[in-house]
């Protein structure tokens, strides 16, 4: 068969809801979670005034992006970046964070963090950064530009992630229709203005495309026990009331809306002969299914 020469539609339907069978009250809210989950407070404003993303390292400390509040202008704050990462630490075992340091200061509003093999790395836009503590003082003292996205438009689209996948690549994500230029693996000269999910080797090495699509925002990336791509988009379907944001699928080399001319100006690759489909979406009110839908474009890596 024809890998490019097909179409799907696959709606994954939840056969009950979930059970939400507690609450956890706490002094400015109240959760509620489904059976079998529980809610705990093990970190406050005396360790982290505004925490955003967090990751676990391989001894159980968890490394904190803490934004210093700045409403200045996006091109202010990249000349001057003033939030930062903390390294939080349960240091006495009762399960609760009692010790914060400054693991890097100095960042670009921070999009996104992953801990891996010894470095934390952050979405401060319009670049990925790399922090590496090589001296075990707790203190990051080697910074690296590990991706250079090379356009900030201020509206918090720019750059999400990144995330560490099931193949051992690292993946962020790509909005705003900020033009980039950008020489993949094999090679190939990515110029276009479309939002991407991409990954990369965690030495930076082997630059490829996921998906690319119409969509305003791409943020967070998952991944199924097989290994398939899963995301988060706001202004992914404008066809009804209620579908404008929306979880998907990411079918490896697919081009998905919503429309936008950002996908029609010659740029953005696809395999010329697969039909127009719909964009990827989930429906209005509570997530009770997840739509997979795509049109493949060229594969990147042939």
């Amino acid at each position: 068969m024809n890998p490019f020469d097909f179409r799907m539609a696959v709606a994954i339907a939840l056969i009950t809801p979930p059970a939400f069978a507690a609450q956890f009250n706490f002094p400015s809210q109240t959760f509620t979670v489904p059976d079998g989950f529980e809610v705990e407070h093990v970190a406050g404003p005396h360790l982290v005034e505004r925490p955003v993303s967090a990751s676990f390292d391989d001894r159980g400390r968890l490394y904190v992006t803490d934004s210093s509040g700045s409403n200045e202008k996006p091109d202010k704050q990249l000349a001057n970046p003033s939030h930062r990462v903390l390294r939080l630490e349960d240091t006495d075992g009762d399960g609760r964070f009692d010790k914060a340091v400054v693991f890097a200061d100095k960042v670009m509003f921070p999009q996104g963090c992953l801990w891996y093999d010894g470095s934390v790395y952050v979405a401060g836009p319009p670049s990925i950064w790399k922090f590496t503590d090589t001296d075990g003082d707790g203190i990051a003292d080697k910074r690296e530009e590990w991706f250079k996205g090379g356009t900030l438009t201020g509206c918090a689209n720019d750059i999400h992630g990144p995330y560490l996948g099931p193949d051992g690549y690292i993946y962020w994500t790509k909005g705003a229709f900020a033009e980039q230029t950008h020489t993949l693996g094999n090679g190939r000269k990515l110029n276009d203005r479309a939002a991407h999910i991409y990954r990369a080797r965690p030495d930076g090495s082997d630059l490829d495309v996921i998906m690319s699509g119409g969509m305003d925002n791409p943020v967070e990336v998952a991944f199924t026990p097989e290994g398939e791509t899963i995301f988060t988009s706001t202004f992914i379907d404008f066809s009804q009331p209620g579908y404008r944001d929306g979880v998907a699928h990411a079918v490896y080399g697919a081009v998905f809306g919503k429309q936008h001319d950002a996908l029609e100006d010659g740029q953005v690759k696809r395999a010329s002969q697969v039909p127009s489909l719909p964009c990827p979406r989930r429906a209005s009110g509570p997530l009770h299914h997840l739509v997979k839908q795509g049109r493949p474009k060229e594969n990147s890596q042939d």
